[in-house]
């Protein structure tokens, strides 16, 4: 599958790398740089490499985790563009998960004002979440906090990278394939439900068709609302809990797995306000690939950490709380309003 938009190149493909040196063709890079982790770069850096012919291509590994999303991260990238001679026309590759992407995002999207920049990720949760959309950012005292909207010229995902991939670090990925079913699309909620098995067993077909339907989808979402402004906020359903939950274990629970917390947490929020009768069947489904539905997290540390989230507008916490598997709805909540809730919620989980 090849989606081309303003959101760059998009191939999704058993074999994608293939298409790597082309697309580097394509940009004619003055320079290239691919960025990895200290983990993925083991295995996969001098393989990616290959494929890239003819070009001197220059390495860089970064933290891997949480930790690295940082400013000594990016003080080190912009470093080693400035000494690398790069210009407006060199390429910055991010080869690895969320925060690789994250991180070289952020350095290509500020360097000169912004340099070529484009994304291999090799997890699950880059693939068919982080890597698409542009943006881009670290850690600056709570997630995310600091960082830009800037897409990358190509995304190539290739699903051969998640035969590699610990089980622990696959099932942070389903976390966010399953939000993608609650909040848009009822028939791959059903789809993910009759097919555990084969996902966990990491069947190729099944692997690219869940790649496939997640790019699709968050693709239509940014397309029509870019900044984040409206409709995009609904792709935070259960990150507003995930990221609190993520800052308060100082990023001990991995983001899909907080992400799972949240959702469920999102779920029993949704049974309070709307009514929300499909509870169950969603934590049901989480549990099925062994994703956390609940943690031991202190109410007002928590609350006090939501109330910074960045999404918050005009001083009230954004929630996207489900009204039906398939469909969502924004609510905002005040402080007060959320921490009488959350107690409920906690109470009976």
């Amino acid at each position: 599958m090849i989606i081309e938009c303003r959101l760059g190149r998009i191939i999704v493909e058993r074999e994608a790398l293939n298409f790597l040196e082309r697309e580097v063709d394509r940009i004619k890079p003055s320079k290239v740089c691919i960025v990895t982790d200290n983990v993925v770069g083991k295995i996969w850096l001098d393989n990616v490499i290959k494929y890239i012919k003819g070009r001197d291509v220059e390495k860089v590994e970064v933290k891997a985790g949480e930790g690295g999303k940082s400013l000594k991260t990016l003080s080190m990238l912009w470093r080693k563009f400035i000494d690398g001679g790069y210009t407006r026309k060199s390429l910055a590759i991010a080869l690895g998960g969320g925060v690789v992407g994250d991180v070289t995002g952020f350095a290509a999207s500020t360097f000169m004002r912004g340099i070529y920049f484009a994304q291999v990720p090799t997890t699950l949760l880059s693939q068919v979440d982080s890597s698409i959309g542009g943006k881009n950012g670290i850690n600056f005292h709570g997630k995310n906090m600091i960082g830009t909207f800037y897409q990358p010229s190509f995304t190539l995902i290739d699903t051969k990278f998640i035969r590699t991939l610990p089980y622990e670090e696959f099932l942070n990925g389903m976390a966010e394939v399953i939000k993608y079913g609650v909040i848009c699309d009822r028939r791959f909620f059903k789809y993910v439900e009759e097919n555990v098995e084969a996902i966990k067993n990491r069947e190729e077909n099944v692997l690219n068709k869940i790649a496939e339907e997640c790019v699709k989808m968050k693709v239509n979402i940014v397309l029509e609302d870019e900044r984040e402004e409206g409709l995009r906020r609904i792709l935070n359903f259960g990150h507003t809990f995930g990221h609190a939950i993520e800052k308060l274990s100082r990023y001990r629970i991995k983001h899909g797995f907080a992400v799972s917390i949240g959702m469920s947490m999102a779920c029993g929020v949704a049974e309070k306000l709307t009514g929300f009768p499909e509870k169950t069947q969603v934590l049901d489904l989480l549990k099925r690939f062994d994703l956390p539905t609940n943690a031991r997290i202190e109410l007002d540390s928590m609350v006090e950490e939501m109330v910074k989230d960045k999404k918050a507008w005009y001083g009230k916490t954004v929630l996207i709380v489900p009204e039906e598997i398939g469909r969502v709805k924004v609510v905002e909540v005040a402080k007060e309003q959320l921490a009488r809730i959350l107690k409920e919620v906690m109470a009976s989980a």
